[in-house]
């Protein structure tokens, strides 16, 4: 999939007015729902992709949102001296398509959306019945921001072993010190994630 930048920073000026999270009065559970539907109207209208709520349509979101990353990162140049794909739009990024991403794990395995604080920030998290908590709206923007590295197809893969039904072993939880270390954070799950990778079919 090739997107360029215009067709790109067009996406993210519609998303720019669209349902933020976490705000005021907030209903959770029907915004998450909104966004994840307008993250398929988009994926459709603009790209031709259809995220379907399962592993195909998380496959095909992984493939949005590397396109969308190489559309938007900064040229070779400006990388050299430290210049990213700017947090802004990754959190509109977040918000919408991280929704759909988080769906399609909750329909999965369960789970509920809730508000979690987190190194004095409030984060949205899906909630697993025993207590723990996995971070999906994070997880679609740092793909958005840093590329493959940050597969959310293997993050979706991890979640649904982690939860499914009869499994001894706890959702993994994001903690306090990986929101403060991006690269601890990568660390962390590429180490937990380096037998997860998928086949491309």
């Amino acid at each position: 999939m090739e997107i360029r930048r215009r067709q790109a920073q067009d996406l993210l000026d519609s998303l720019a007015e669209f349902h933020s999270i976490p705000r005021a009065g907030l209903d959770l559970s029907s915004t998450i729902a909104a966004n994840t539907q307008r993250a398929q109207i988009e994926a459709q209208n603009r790209f031709s992709a259809v995220l379907s709520v399962d592993d195909t349509g998380v496959k095909t979101l992984r493939e949005l949102l590397s396109a969308l990353h190489k559309s938007m990162r900064p040229g070779h140049v400006a990388r050299i001296f430290g210049a990213k794909v700017p947090f802004a739009p990754s959190v509109l990024i977040a918000n919408v398509f991280g929704s759909f991403l988080g769906e399609a794990v909750r329909t999965r395995v369960g789970g509920d959306w809730r508000l979690v604080d987190l190194n004095q920030q409030t984060v949205v998290a899906l909630c697993s019945d025993k207590g723990n908590h996995c971070l999906p709206t994070y997880k679609a923007g740092k793909q958005f921001m840093n590329g493959e590295e940050d597969d959310v197809w293997v993050f979706y893969s991890m979640m649904v072993q982690k939860l499914a039904a009869g499994s001894a072993k706890p959702i993994l939880t994001i903690s306090t010190d990986d929101l403060k270390d991006p690269a601890e954070y990568a660390r962390k799950w590429a180490e937990v994630f380096k037998n997860a990778r998928p086949s491309s079919n």
